[in-house]
């Protein structure tokens, strides 16, 4: 008798379990790309198939919170639960690394202060309007209000912060004002002990600064969240792109468009180009950054 050919037979696998399990992991995989298809369509965030697996790890740990065993049952949780909309609200944090700082790329709003400080008052008192789009906990925001009053731009015109994120949580930490030494790792000694009370392991922005900053829940591509704002002179998106795709960028770029006053400008992330997407920006170097303006403003 022989014993080897006994144990292949016995191990070797069934052509039709093999046929089944194909099968189900090609549909747990349609399934996948149908919740990353919702997830894009609601907010922009796009897996690439190269990614796929990454969305799926991190949408386990909220299907195991709601003892959900299949891509295609929480795929419908989403879509068709009345409390859908407070799932994708608890998952879009998870989709992101809301990695920030303060004084993260100053370069860029040192050539927006600049840029400001040059605009003419021709008598003009209306304030000065700047929107930080994926604002995240704050740090950007809070960064342009301190730059801004150390270069005296608070004593030119009055200006109106307003940071815009799309996840709730992170827009009460921001609020809260009250960050890490991690936040701080750009920040010089000066500037942490003049803005900032050290309380154990918390610093606390001065209230000063807190206060001229207000921030905003909004869907980047909701266009008619723009609707509360007008003339803006300066959008701040930067390292959100990132995780779009070419079509959703598009879309918020087009409303970005429709926000900026005509001599306004648009400020992205040093890695990120409107190039290949859109020809309705033009991009203006200089030597240590760029932004963007308005096509139309340049070809007159």
């Amino acid at each position: 008798m022989n014993f080897n050919t006994i144990n292949e037979t016995e191990t070797a696998p069934d052509a039709t379990e093999t046929e089944a399990a194909y099968k189900e992991k090609a549909l747990s995989e349609f399934e996948l790309r149908l919740i990353g298809d919702y997830i894009h369509d609601y907010c922009g965030i796009f897996f690439e198939d190269v990614k796929i697996q990454t969305l799926a790890m991190r949408l386990s740990s909220r299907m195991a919170v709601l003892d959900i065993g299949s891509f295609s049952e929480y795929y419908n949780y989403l879509k068709f639960n009345p409390r859908g909309v407070d799932e994708m609200a608890a998952l879009i944090p998870r989709l992101t690394n809301n990695e920030t700082y303060f004084f993260r790329e100053t370069n860029q709003i040192s050539l927006l202060i600049s840029r400001l400080k040059g605009k003419k008052q021709s008598g003009n008192v209306a304030p000065f309007r700047i929107l930080s789009c994926g604002c995240s906990s704050g740090e950007e925001a809070y960064t342009l209000a301190i730059m801004l009053e150390e270069a005296g731009v608070y004593d030119q015109r009055k200006i109106e912060i307003t940071g815009m994120d799309i996840d709730q949580k992170i827009l009460q930490k921001a609020e809260s004002a009250e960050f890490t030494a991690y936040s701080l790792r750009a920040a010089d000694s000066e500037r942490t002990e003049r803005y900032f009370l050290k309380n154990g392991e918390k610093y606390i922005l001065d209230e000063r600064i807190r206060n001229r900053v207000r921030f905003l829940h909004g869907n980047l591509l909701e266009h008619n969240i723009y609707g509360k704002f007008k003339d803006v002179d300066a959008i701040l998106c930067r390292n959100v792109f990132i995780y779009f795709s070419d079509a959703a960028i598009c879309s918020a770029v087009e409303s970005f468009y429709e926000t900026l006053a005509d001599d306004g400008c648009l400020l992205l992330g040093h890695s990120e180009s409107l190039a290949r997407i859109t020809d309705i920006f033009f991009a203006e170097r200089h030597k240590n950054a760029m932004f963007y303006v308005k096509r139309e403003m340049c070809d007159e």
